[in-house]
């Protein structure tokens, strides 16, 4: 009977037949060398040493990448491996271990412990049910269940295979290529965060370890699987963006200068100030068009020269401010890193792009790039081609959801979160997000300098509560007094558990507006009427509705009015408006027009743009008028930052000083209003 091989990866032809493979014990040696090139890169040393609470040193981290080698050791179960055979599906390789580890399959566990020699390493963990054990097999993204129902048949020699006698090799292995794990030393740290950002430590090292490209499959047939994958484990760390002190070493080199990389005379007041608290997480408060994105990036470039970071998430709250925000970070990065720059990602799912080239998944976890670049590129893209390993990327730049999902308990939840440990993470328009965004925002901030980690929260209209509880300074609302106190533009920084403060020079850029309510909310033909006799007098006019219904009543109710006249927004030739429905390839169209036609160097006639919130964040537009529904201070204050944006532009007579015009409705009782959610105020 033909035996089948402790295999870990299977390539099949179109007939099913095997035509490749890699053994269980070429693969783990694989995902160990990965798993010592990051415990060995400083910054993620310095995080796990924080969580850990102590320092790890030479034994520690060849513990771990000893862990690392037993990650795949459940795929030795007749179950697993029968799915060699064609047509046969098998089982798993998690479950069934995590029932022989917890059932009632005492004999065979017993032989699985002495196999794998565990009387000889048992002292570096808390015992094999331990909470670090579980680490070491959540490497496919979640915990094992501990309640699996076990079957001990999957465990059992017989005449074709001894599923456990085969992993003696595994076993017999560990003191030759981890020597230093056997050393006299205290066991591995007992701190469930550690334990976390290990999990998901594993988990990147999984990903990339089983990566082909990186580490070609040997059919069984290695000499020395681990010499060979430890000299390619640190190329392919190099490559992907997780080991950058040859970029540092280069950046450190050549003295920055703001007013060359950002093509300005000089930086403004509220990016000289960027760089200079000392303190892990800062807000950083100013208008809307004081350049805080370039604040933000100068301090990265601060943080990552002095080596107390390796890379930045910049995150926004939707698709459209990510893919505005993308161009400007990568021209950025260009200007920092010249010729040697990394890949910069875009991470937003289903919209992956790197460099400005798109990618498409492909079936089988392939993946195409529209440039078709050699290997040598397309793997310094290898972040970018799978949502998961965003976050992995050395800058990318997306959605906060892509952050906030390494504080939730969802799949892969620890490989986001520990790849995020090493960045600045950069949240703008923190005002954005509601109650549930600031709960998970600030459960993420925490995780994230527990570990020594660093963040920036960038925002025009942050309220006193919400910036006490993101820095975790208070668990009470700061008095009315208390917020008055704080000036505005500033830093803010937490220390010794109080917020200290740092007055920004203002910028001296005054833009007096007169807000002026219109009883008209409900009456979306006068609105039009409105916007439309504006643009006639030759105005840029921006009206924002709060739902997509009430944009869609007054688009049709401005097209009606207008007939074949101009002043109507259009793509393609087609009148339309801006929300957040579109599919993402219009979406794309629309953000690009709307920025052609609202920028600060634009056509001069007079134009109508109506659309929802999506036009109120982060889109680089000026209109002369702006109509804007009711809504929350810090909403109002955020769409007026639409309006008269760049203050030197000259502007159609009637419309030279800033007018916006809130739609409220006729009564001044909203009770109405908010009880059946119309017009979005709802609760």
């Amino acid at each position: 009977m033909f035996a089948i091989p402790l295999w870990a990866k299977l390539r099949r032809s179109s007939d099913g037949s095997v035509v490749a493979w890699h053994s269980l014990y070429d693969h783990s040696a694989d995902v160990a060398a990965v798993m010592e090139a990051l415990l060995a890169v400083p910054t993620i040393a310095d995080r796990l040493a924080r969580l850990a609470g102590r320092r790890l040193d030479a034994t520690d981290q060849a513990r771990l990448a000893a862990l690392a080698f037993l990650h795949d050791i459940g795929k030795a179960n007749r179950g697993f491996r029968a799915r060699w055979r064609a047509g046969l599906r098998g089982e798993g390789h998690i479950s069934p271990l995590a029932a022989l580890i917890y059932g009632n399959c005492a004999k065979e566990r017993e032989c699985l412990l002495a196999t794998l020699g565990y009387d000889r390493w048992a002292n570096w963990i808390d015992g094999a049910a331990g909470p670090l054990f579980d680490a070491v097999f959540a490497h496919h993204g979640r915990p094992w269940c501990r309640n699996s129902q076990a079957d001990c048949r999957l465990w059992r020699a017989g005449p074709d295979l001894d599923p456990i006698g085969d992993l003696a090799p595994l076993g017999a292995a560990l003191p030759h290529l981890f020597p230093a794990a056997f050393a006299s030393a205290p066991p591995l740290p007992e701190v469930p965060a550690f334990h976390h950002a290990f999990a998901g430590l594993l988990m990147l090292a999984d990903w990339l370890g089983s990566d082909e490209h990186f580490f070609r499959w040997a059919d069984g047939k290695s000499a020395d699987r681990l010499e060979f994958a430890r000299a390619r484990a640190g190329c392919a760390l190099g490559k992907v963006g997780l080991a950058v002190e040859n970029l540092r070493l280069a950046v450190r080199s050549a003295e920055p200068d703001f007013a060359a990389l950002f093509a300005v005379a000089a930086p403004r007041p509220v990016q000289s100030a960027a760089p200079l608290p000392e303190a892990h997480c800062v807000v950083l408060e100013a208008e809307t068009g004081s350049g805080k994105t370039e604040a933000a990036l100068w301090r990265f470039l601060h943080l990552f020269r002095a080596g107390k970071v390796d890379g930045m998430y910049f995150a926004l709250p939707t698709r459209v401010a990510a893919t505005q925000a993308f161009e400007r970070i990568r021209q950025f990065a260009d200007g920092v890193f010249g010729s040697n720059r990394p890949a910069v990602v875009l991470a937003v799912p289903g919209q992956q792009m790197a460099d400005g080239v798109r990618g498409h998944p492909l079936p089988n976890f392939d993946f195409a790039w529209d440039d078709d670049p050699d290997d040598a590129n397309r793997r310094a893209r290898w972040a970018a081609e799978h949502p998961k390993r965003f976050l992995a990327a050395q800058i990318a730049v997306g959605t906060i959801d892509q952050a906030l999902l390494g504080a939730i308990q969802v799949r892969h939840a620890h490989l986001r979160g520990s790849a995020l440990l090493r960045h600045l993470l950069v949240v703008d328009e923190v005002h954005a997000s509601d109650r549930y965004m600031e709960r998970l925002l600030a459960g993420l901030l925490k995780a994230h300098l527990q570990a020594g980690g660093h963040a920036l929260l960038l925002s025009a209209t942050l309220g006193a509560g919400m910036r006490a509880r993101l820095l975790d300074t208070t668990t009470t609302l700061p008095s009315p007094e208390a917020a008055e106190d704080v000036p505005y533009p500033a830093l803010t920084w937490r220390t010794d558990s109080a917020e200290h403060w740092q007055q920004i020079e203002d910028s001296g850029a005054d833009k007096p507006v007169t807000v002026t309510p219109l009883p008209l909310i409900d009456k979306p033909d006068w609105i039009a009427a409105r916007a439309l006799a504006a643009a006639a007098a030759g105005a840029k006019v921006l009206v924002i509705r709060n739902t997509v219904g009430a944009a869609i009543a007054t688009q049709r109710a401005l097209e009606s009015l207008a007939g074949a006249e101009g002043h109507l927004f259009r793509l393609t030739g087609v009148p339309t408006l801006h929300h957040g429905r579109f599919a993402p390839e219009d979406r794309r169209l629309l953000d690009g027009k709307v920025t052609e036609l609202l920028a600060k160097q634009r056509p001069e006639d007079g134009l109508v743009v109506i659309g929802t919130q999506t036009l109120e964040v982060s889109l680089d537009i000026d209109a002369d008028l702006l109509l804007t529904d009711l809504c929350p201070v810090d909403v109002l204050l955020q769409r007026i930052g639409r309006l008269h944006r760049h203050a030197e532009r000259a502007r159609p007579e009637k419309f030279a000083a800033a007018q916006a015009m809130v739609l409220v409705p006729a009564e001044r009782d909203l009770a109405a209003f908010m009880r059946r959610g119309r017009q979005g105020l709802g609760g």
